[in-house]
C-alpha cells in the first residue's frame, strides 16, 4: 500500500507520456428498489457522452458532449449532481466525495497520505493476468481495507494493485454511517475499474456509483435509487491541444437534448435488462459492485423509524375488517438484523392485530432467514388476489364491492432462503396458525348493499404446514427473460395430512426501448388430503378470468394461462394493450360447491380483451370478454409494478 501511495504522488518518468484524449459514455438509472428484492420499477433514464482530457504533468478537463432523458413514470424535475455525468480519473483524491460532497465527502483515500492512520489493510486474494500482448504476467492483490474506528467517515471495501508497481487497478466499497452528509442515505457504493494501456499505464475504464435513499423517519419496503455507470474507451495519446485549453472549467456540458444522436454510439434503453431494469429482467439482477459489496454493507439511515408495510397497512377498508387503522416501528440492532412490529385496529369486529418479523443475513450475504409472530392477519383465498389493498379499500368504499374473500390467521413463521448462484435461491420453511373467519360482517361505503357479495365460511382450526421453494430466472439478455418456481407444501389439518403442489413460468420480451413488449404467464396447481376450504383454488372474473362471475369456479386443481402485448402509442398518455388467457378448474367437492357456490369450468374457459392506459401506463382501464359463454367486463386498475407498494 505504501507502494501504491508513492507512485500516486510521484510524477511519471519523462519516458512514459499520460498525456491523453479520450470518450466516456454512460447511463444514469433512477428507480424504485424493493427491500425483498422484487421487481425495480424505473422511474427515469439519461444518457451522457463525455470527452476526457489529461495532460502531462496532470491538470484534467471534461466535456459532456451529449445528454438525453427519458421519463418511464412522471418523477418531479432534477438536475444530477455533476459527478454522476463525470468519470473519476484520478482513483479520487486524498479525499473522496460522492454528490459533489453532498452524499459523502472528507472521506480519507486507502491510498492517501492519512491511509496507514486511519485504516487496516489484509491481503484476501490475488489474481494473475497473461495475454500475447502483455511482455510478462500481470499479478493483482486484493486488498481489504477496513477503517480502524467505525465511527468516523471512512470507507470500506477493496482495493486492487499491481504487486510489481503498486498501479490502482480497482476499487470497490462502501462507506461508514458516518460518512454520510444526506441523512436520507442509506447506502452508497463505487466500483471503479482500470484498464491497461500501452503495456503501463492503468487508465479508467469502467465506473458504476449506486446511492440508495429512503425516508429517513418511516421505513417502507421501498427505496429510491440512483445508478451511474461510464465506460471509458477510444484513448489518443499525447492529442495535440489549444494554448489554455486546461485553463478553462473542469467541466462543461451542453444543455439536455441539443446534442445529435449520432454523439451517442447506444441507444438510451439499450442496458436496461443487463441493468435488471427492463420488463424482461423479471427480478433485480444485482450488479457486481453490489454483489461484492454487500458482505460490507452498512446502511446510514436511523436504527429506529416508523414502519409500514404498504398504504394499506395504514388504512383499508373491507366486509371482515370494516376499516383498518395501523401504523408500526422498525429497529435495526445489527446491519444484518432488522426487526419490524405494527399494530392495527379492525373496526368491524372492534379487535386489535398485530405483527413482529424479523429478517437476519449472513455475512456473505446468501442466506437470509425471516420470522414472523401475527394475530388475526388478514388472507385471501387464493391463488391470486384480484386487486391491491388501496384498490380494493376504494372499491370497498365507492362501490361496495370488496374483491376479497377474507379470514384471519394467527400463529408464527420460520422460512430461509439461499441464493444459488446468480439465476436460483431455494426456500424452506414451516408455519404453525390458527386460521378462523370473520366474526362480523362490515356493511359500510356509499355502494348499494344489493351488490354486496356475501362472506364465504372458512375451515376453523390450527394448521400445521412446511413448504419448500425452488426458483430460477433467466435474465439478463436485452430482448427475454424468463422465471419459474415450484412449491410444494405438505402440512397438517383437521387430524389428516395434505399436500399442495404449485408451479409457475413467466416469460417476457421486449423491444429495446421498452416498447412494444410482451408477457405471457402459465401455473398450475393441485391439493390432497384434508384442507381448509380457502387453501383450494379459485379463478374467474377480475385478477384470473375477466368476463365470468368473480371466483365462479373453485376446486383442487387448476391450470391459468394468460398474456398480455402493450404497444405505446403516445410516449407518457397513451398505451394500449392486447389481453388473452385461459384456464380451468377441477375436482371440485360437493361440500365446497354448497358452501362457495362454485363450480368446476368443465373445460376451457377463456377471455379476450383490450385496454388502455395513460400517465406513464399508471392508470388503465380494460375490456375483455368471457370465452364461452361469458360477458363483457370493464377493470379499473393501477400498474401492477406498483402494488407491492398499495
Amino acid at each position: 500500500m505504501r507502494q501504491a501511495r508513492e507512485l500516486r504522488e510521484s510524477p511519471p518518468p519523462p519516458t512514459v507520456s499520460v498525456a491523453y484524449k479520450a470518450r466516456a459514455e454512460g447511463h444514469v438509472y433512477f428507480y424504485l428498489d424493493r427491500d425483498d428484492g422484487g421487481e425495480p420499477v424505473p422511474m427515469r433514464v439519461d444518457q451522457v457522452a463525455v470527452d476526457l482530457f489529461r495532460s502531462a504533468d496532470g491538470r484534467t478537463r471534461q466535456v459532456i458532449r451529449g445528454l438525453r432523458r427519458q421519463e418511464l413514470l412522471p418523477v418531479q424535475d432534477f438536475r444530477y449532481y455533476i459527478d454522476r455525468l463525470t468519470a473519476v480519473q484520478n482513483g479520487f483524491g486524498d479525499r473522496i466525495a460522492i454528490g459533489e460532497g453532498r452524499d459523502v465527502r472528507d472521506v480519507p483515500h486507502p491510498l492517501g497520505s492519512e491511509g496507514e492512520n486511519t485504516y487496516r489493510y489484509r491481503i484476501i486474494d490475488s489474481l494473475t493476468v497473461s495475454a500475447p500482448t502483455l511482455p510478462r504476467p500481470i499479478r493483482v492483490y486484493e486488498i481489504e481495507v477496513h477503517p480502524r474506528d467505525e465511527a468516523l467517515p471512512a470507507l470500506v471495501g477493496s482495493v486492487f494493485v499491481e504487486a510489481d508497481t503498486g498501479a490502482l487497478v480497482r476499487m470497490l466499497f462502501t462507506f461508514t454511517p458516518a460518512s454520510y452528509v444526506d441523512p436520507r442515505s442509506d447506502r452508497i457504493t463505487v466500483r471503479l475499474e482500470h484498464a491497461l494501456w500501452e503495456e503501463t499505464l492503468w487508465l479508467p475504464y469502467r465506473q458504476v456509483v449506486e446511492v440508495r435513499r429512503e425516508i429517513p423517519q418511516l421505513d417502507l419496503p421501498v427505496g429510491s435509487v440512483i445508478r451511474a455507470t461510464l465506460e471509458v474507451t477510444g484513448y489518443e495519446f499525447d492529442p495535440v491541444m489549444e494554448p489554455g485549453f486546461f485553463r478553462g472549467p473542469r467541466v462543461t456540458m451542453v444543455p439536455y437534448g441539443t446534442a445529435d444522436s449520432t454523439e451517442f454510439r447506444t441507444g438510451l434503453m439499450d442496458r436496461m435488462a443487463e441493468e435488471g431494469l427492463s420488463p424482461v429482467s423479471m427480478a433485480r439482477i444485482e450488479a457486481e459492485v453490489r454483489r461484492q459489496a454487500r458482505t460490507r454493507l452498512v446502511s446510514g439511515l436511523p436504527r429506529v423509524r416508523l414502519h409500514a408495510d404498504a398504504v394499506s397497512s395504514v388504512l383499508r377498508a373491507n366486509r371482515a375488517e370494516g376499516m383498518h387503522f395501523g401504523l408500526g416501528a422498525s429497529f435495526t440492532p445489527r446491519d444484518r438484523l432488522r426487526l419490524q412490529a405494527l399494530a392495527g385496529y379492525q373496526s368491524a369486529p372492534g379487535a386489535l392485530s398485530g405483527t413482529l418479523r424479523g429478517r437476519l443475513s449472513t455475512d456473505d450475504g446468501l442466506t437470509t432467514t425471516s420470522f414472523e409472530f401475527y394475530a388475526r392477519q388478514l388472507r385471501d383465498a387464493g391463488p391470486h388476489t384480484a386487486a391491491s389493498g388501496a384498490v380494493n379499500t376504494l372499491s370497498t368504499l365507492l362501490r361496495g364491492v370488496d374483491y376479497t374473500d377474507p379470514y384471519f390467521a394467527s400463529g408464527f413463521r420460520l422460512d430461509v432462503e439461499r441464493e444459488v448462484g446468480d439465476r436460483a435461491s431455494i426456500t424452506l420453511g414451516g408455519r404453525v396458525e390458527r386460521l378462523s373467519g370473520a366474526t362480523a360482517v362490515w356493511g359500510g361505503g356509499l355502494g348499494p348493499s344489493a351488490d354486496r357479495r356475501p362472506l364465504h365460511p372458512v375451515g376453523e382450526g390450527v394448521f400445521i404446514g412446511a413448504a419448500s421453494e425452488l426458483r430460477y430466472r433467466w435474465a439478463g439478455v436485452p430482448t427475454w427473460g424468463a422465471e419459474a418456481a415450484a412449491v410444494a407444501t405438505t402440512g397438517r389439518w383437521d387430524g389428516g395430512g395434505n399436500l399442495t403442489l404449485l408451479a409457475r413460468l413467466d416469460t417476457r420480451l421486449a423491444a429495446r426501448d421498452l416498447s412494444p413488449h410482451v408477457n405471457l404467464n402459465v401455473e398450475a396447481g393441485a391439493a390432497w388430503g384434508a384442507l381448509p376450504q380457502q387453501l383450494l383454488f379459485f379463478v374467474g372474473g377480475r385478477g384470473t378470468l375477466p368476463g365470468h362471475g368473480f371466483r365462479a369456479f373453485g376446486g383442487r386443481r387448476f391450470v391459468l394461462a394468460t398474456g398480455e402485448a402493450a404497444f405505446t402509442l403516445l410516449p407518457g398518455w397513451l398505451t394500449a394493450r392486447l389481453l388473452t388467457g385461459a384456464g380451468a378448474v377441477g375436482a371440485t367437492s360437493d361440500a365446497l360447491r354448497e358452501d362457495w357456490g362454485v363450480a368446476p369450468t368443465d373445460g376451457l374457459r377463456a377471455y379476450a380483451g383490450v385496454g388502455l392506459g395513460t400517465l406513464y401506463d399508471i392508470l388503465r382501464i380494460d375490456g375483455a370478454w368471457g370465452l364461452p359463454g361469458g360477458s363483457f367486463e370493464v377493470i379499473l386498475s393501477i400498474d401492477p409494478r406498483l402494488r407491492p407498494y398499495l
